[in-house]
């Protein structure tokens, strides 16, 4: 299945693990926007939604570690979402992303929750999609 216009696929190597995700815009040349999946699913769930972004946003939609066509990595489940959050600040550093719009959906809410929670600095916001419960 092709991408929308404008939306692009890449991978990216961090030091934690091989990124695939979907992108539309430079990252030096507007307001980075990561959309975060949620459960069975991948970083195509949002492939419109990029496309739809307006041009002053870069946008990026991530397929987390063990989804889509990023690399797969044993998830330690005794530190809940911690593993993929860690991994989303490898991905920000290595594509020097300092202040992020996130948005998360399903489990990808959790994920930006712990990620805002261990970075409050770095997120200028946080959107949540029927997020998984924080319980």
């Amino acid at each position: 299945m092709s991408l929308p216009s404008g939306v692009i696929s890449r991978h990216v190597q961090t030091n934690r693990l091989q990124f695939h995700l979907l992108e539309r815009g430079t990252q030096h040349q507007g307001e980075p926007v990561v959309l975060v999946h949620g459960n069975v699913s991948s970083g195509r769930f949002f492939d419109e939604l990029l496309a739809a972004l307006p041009s002053q946003y870069y946008g990026i939609a991530p397929d987390l570690r063990g989804y889509g066509h990023s690399e797969t990595k044993a998830i330690d489940a005794s530190r809940g979402v911690r593993d993929w959050s860690d991994d989303l600040h490898s991905l920000f550093d290595t594509l020097r992303l300092e202040k992020i719009h996130l948005l998360g959906w399903s489990l990808g809410g959790g994920v930006v929750m712990q990620y805002a929670i261990d970075h409050p600095g770095r997120v200028k916001s946080l959107t949540l999609m029927a997020p998984v419960s924080p319980y």
